[in-house]
């Protein structure tokens, strides 16, 4: 079982229960509150982001609905609070890494966002971590964003770069979580994030829109040896977010209806669960944008070595 929250207690769980990060949708901090203090689209930093398209009260509705199933389904949520001024917090998974390294203890890898928008909320993010008992263990030095990272559980990653991660962090991540790193390059700017792109299952089955990427990183997806299966979707299911799904066992948690994707899952024996989130995906974000999974780390830690890194990139 995961341990109270406590500052200056570490997390200790038991696998595999599901624990997510979820980023608060309004502030919560003792002073005089604003419009700086509550989601809302107040810029446009990708294309799908149109200022002042929000319903804040409908917004905290889904919020708090998406939370619920996320518990109903076995997951333990732990949210962080929403920081002033950065209304974007609410998506928490692109502030850090974090991962389970044994005996109860979790570390965090601190990201580097692109955009001026996003990087005031680090240092908050930050403290909120260490504050709760998380190791912010590094930094990365280059450009990088948790959406831009898919795991495949226990084996490797992926990087997603060419909007906003830069794939020389691939380097410091393979460091981090022990595992290789796979860096991919996309290519839609409406698929700026991997995880708009690409969803892999915790059976290794992975579902991905090969108009996303680059050729060269399609053959990368398809070839590569801890996938047990890629599952073509089309770029019109992956603009519904079909592929920004949050999995907490065999349910699957999506933010809209998206046929294709149901199917796909209904197939693989997963149950979908529909969680409307279109307030979230008015800034271009939906389910799995919203929160930031524990990952485990894998059963036997083997740091990637310089030739097998450049085989990367």
């Amino acid at each position: 079982m995961l341990s109270a929250i406590f500052p200056g207690m570490r997390f200790s769980f038991t696998p595999p229960k599901s624990v997510f990060f979820l980023g608060g949708t309004n502030c919560q901090a003792n002073h005089m509150h604003s419009d700086a203090c509550s989601y809302r689209v107040a810029w446009s930093i990708n294309p799908h982001m149109k200022v002042g398209s929000t319903n804040f009260s409908v917004a905290r509705f889904q919020h708090r609905r998406f939370r619920r199933a996320l518990e109903l389904a076995g997951a333990r949520v732990i949210e962080l609070p929403f920081v002033s001024g950065s209304f974007d917090s609410v998506f928490v998974k692109d502030n850090a890494i974090v991962l389970d390294v044994g005996d109860g203890a979790l570390e965090a890898f601190l990201c580097n966002p692109k955009c001026p928008e996003r990087r005031t909320e680090q240092l908050a993010r930050s403290r909120e971590l260490e504050r709760n008992g998380i190791f912010v263990a590094d930094v990365s030095d280059d450009s990088l964003e948790g959406g831009d990272v898919v795991m495949v559980p226990g084996q490797a990653a992926f990087l997603g770069h060419g909007f906003r991660s830069s794939p020389k962090a691939a380097f410091a991540l393979e460091e981090f979580l022990g595992m290789p790193v796979e860096p991919l390059e996309l290519r839609d700017p409406f698929l700026y994030h991997l995880d708009m792109a690409l969803s892999v299952l915790e059976s290794g089955v992975a579902l991905a829109c090969p108009e996303a990427f680059t050729p060269e990183s399609w053959e990368k997806i398809v070839a590569h040896p801890a996938l047990t299966k890629v599952v073509p979707v089309s770029r019109a299911s992956a603009l519904e977010f079909g592929l920004n799904l949050v999995q907490v066992g065999r349910q699957i948690l999506l933010g809209k209806q998206c046929l294709e994707v149901q199917g796909a899952l209904a197939r693989e024996g997963y149950v979908v669960s529909l969680m409307p989130l279109d307030q979230f995906q008015r800034a271009g974000g939906s389910a799995a944008c919203l929160v930031s999974k524990v990952h485990s780390r894998p059963a036997l830690t083997t740091k990637p070595t310089a030739e097998m890194r450049s085989t990367f990139l």
